[in-house]
């Protein structure tokens, strides 16, 4: 988790709001496309199961409207008087002891021509019926032309157990026949007892042809689904009725794996997997001949509709998508990028560029904090210049202070040793700390100027030394090697007086053997570099870090000059410039002074 949070905690803000836009907008149109893929699945689902029951159902009207239409066929050739006439006589010649004769009168050409002409009203093309073939009550099979008889009597019988008692039309199943000039065929027959209108006499019986390809353009025609198949069952669950008649006679279930639940009991419908297709399944009962109605379609027939569905929407959500992610990018760039500015402008300040202010202005909240952050470097900009103010007052006092300690103090020492001198009889020495001393007055003058160049500062400091050396000429010697080229280059005024002052009375005289102050300048870079060193009594690490401390309270005897000069040179310059002291205790102490190259 603080992985996480220290992940999320460095990006950026803008990348924040895009990101949390994005997961927003790629969520709702995720979720939103499933709960719609879902909803409109269901809706297409169940619409095909409707439009599989009304198609089923309009394939169940059309065939009662066939079955009864056979079924009145037969029933009117049954009652057709020119065929109850021919098969009446036929039967009366067999019941009055004729039998063993031939009947010729069913040879007879006139007779043939007859139920000819009777049969030929009621099949193709008048009909949808292929054929019919008579049975006569002496058992023979009349052959008007369409009909094998003979394939008749195999399937059929020649003796009562052809008859039927129930003198109503009687469906077989599906059947294999053959026609005379067509060959073998599936059909269904139709057979109908010929009850005598008269006598109440069975004289024969009449068997209807019609072919399962009737029954296919039934739902051939009406099929709305592509790719989607009807089938129709017995009740054992044969197909009797396909499309792909290489699967008549086959049990459905066997040949597609598909077990219709409550068979033969009531309309179902379902999804069924067979052959590694998911299919939609609906049965329809057809009681009068205890058949079953089935429907076969593909889901992914039936949810074409959802996969356009599903390309409009992802095609919609993916423009939606890229708009949602322009207008997040603008509204993230919109929050982020004054936020940014104002960022810029406080790396800037960091630099040191105080003057720069946020240049944004808006009336809302980022407007609100633009304004306040330029009110607040406004003020902080005015106090840092009441206390570079007072820091530069405070340095120009202590300057004054360290002045007023100077020139009356080496004022009186210097005179007083000239006084020693002349009482000596060493006239030439003092006229030659007489000049020194004057040339030291006339440079720390310096017509009121606080900055001179290291040139007129070296001097100042040499005359100092000289007098100094003149006075304590058994504690210290002196030597200077400064390069010429930093000569010409500024520091502020009476910059080395106190260091080597603090080096000859708090060192050299301290030790109290003889020692040396050596002083050296050098261009660094940008900066110029000057080295006080002497090898007096040095200074404890606790002594160094108070001199060195910025606020430090030192004011003791020998504190003060160094602090002052460090004080002056960081106010006027800057923290990186100032003083660096290293001193090893008894052994050394090196001052360093680190100035800006800046022309006098």
């Amino acid at each position: 988790m603080k992985g996480f949070t220290r992940y999320v905690g460095g990006i950026s803000i803008k990348n924040k709001i895009f990101i949390a836009n994005l997961l927003i907008i790629v969520v709702f149109i995720s979720a939103q496309s499933l709960f719609t893929n879902s909803i409109s699945q269901k809706a297409i689902i169940e619409k095909a199961v409707n439009d599989s029951a009304r198609e089923l159902f309009l394939i169940k009207n059309n065939l009662q409207t066939l079955l009864s239409t056979i079924e009145d066929y037969s029933k009117i050739l049954a009652s057709d008087y020119r065929l109850q006439n021919v098969l009446y006589n036929d039967y009366l010649l067999n019941h009055d002891g004729y039998a063993h004769k031939p009947v010729a009168g069913l040879s007879n050409l006139s007779m043939n021509k007859i139920l000819s002409e009777t049969i030929s009203n009621i099949v193709e093309p008048n009909t949808k019926i292929k054929a019919v073939s008579i049975l006569t009550s002496n058992r023979q099979w009349v052959d008007v032309g369409f009909a094998d008889n003979k394939v008749a009597s195999r399937i059929f019988g020649d003796g009562d157990e052809a008859a039927d008692r129930t003198y109503a039309p009687v469906w077989t199943g599906l059947i294999k026949f053959k026609f005379l000039y067509e060959g073998e065929d599936n059909v269904f027959a139709v057979s109908k007892t010929v009850v005598h209108k008269d006598t109440g006499k069975t004289i024969g019986r009449v068997f209807l042809y019609v072919k399962e390809a009737v029954i296919t353009a039934i739902y051939e025609e009406g099929k709305n689904h592509k790719g989607g198949e009807f089938y129709i069952l017995d009740s054992d669950g044969n197909m009797i009725s396909a499309r792909d008649k290489s699967l008549l006679y086959r049990n459905f279930n066997e040949v597609f794996g598909i077990d219709i639940p409550d068979f033969g009991q009531k309309d179902v419908s379902f999804t069924e997997t067979s052959g590694g297709e998911r299919l939609l399944v609906s049965t329809q009962r057809f009681q009068p001949l205890h058949w079953t109605i089935v429907s076969t379609v593909p889901i992914d027939d039936i949810t074409l509709e959802r996969k356009k569905i599903n390309q409009l929407i992802i095609g919609i959500g993916a423009v939606c998508l890229l708009m949602a992610l322009i207008v997040s990018f603008l509204l993230s760039r919109s929050i982020t990028r004054p936020i940014f500015r104002l960022a810029k402008t406080m790396r800037e300040i960091r630099t040191g560029k105080m003057q720069v202010r946020s240049a944004y202005q808006s009336r809302d909240e980022i407007g609100y904090l633009s304004d306040g952050f330029n009110n607040l470097m406004d003020r902080i900009e005015a106090l840092m210049a009441e206390n570079t103010e007072k820091q530069r007052t405070k340095a120009e006092m202590e300057f004054k202070l360290l002045q007023s300690q100077i020139k009356p103090h080496f004022f009186y020492n210097t005179v007083e040793t000239i006084v020693s001198l002349i009482k000596l009889n060493m006239g030439k020495e003092a006229i030659t700390a007489a000049q020194y001393m004057a040339d030291f007055y006339k440079i720390s003058l310096s017509n009121g100027n606080d900055i001179i160049s290291i040139k007129d500062e070296m001097r100042l400091t040499a005359s100092y030394l000289e007098i100094q050396q003149l006075r304590y000429v058994e504690y210290m010697e002196y030597t200077m090697d400064v390069d010429d080229e930093i000569m010409p280059y500024s520091i502020p005024k009476l910059t080395l007086q106190p260091i080597v002052e603090n080096a000859i009375y708090h060192g050299l005289k301290m030790k109290q053997e003889k020692g040396f102050v050596r002083i050296g300048g050098r261009r660094v870079g940008e900066d110029v570099h000057i080295e006080i060193l002497d090898n007096g009594v040095g200074m404890q690490e606790e002594r160094i870090k108070e001199l060195t401390a910025a606020d430090s309270g030192v004011n003791d005897k020998g504190g003060f000059g160094i602090r002052s000069v460090s004080h002056r040179i960081r106010t006027l310059y800057g923290e990186r410039y100032g003083l660096q002291i290293e001193s090893e205790y008894g052994v050394y102490t090196k001052i360093k002074i680190v100035l800006p190259l800046r022309r006098h």
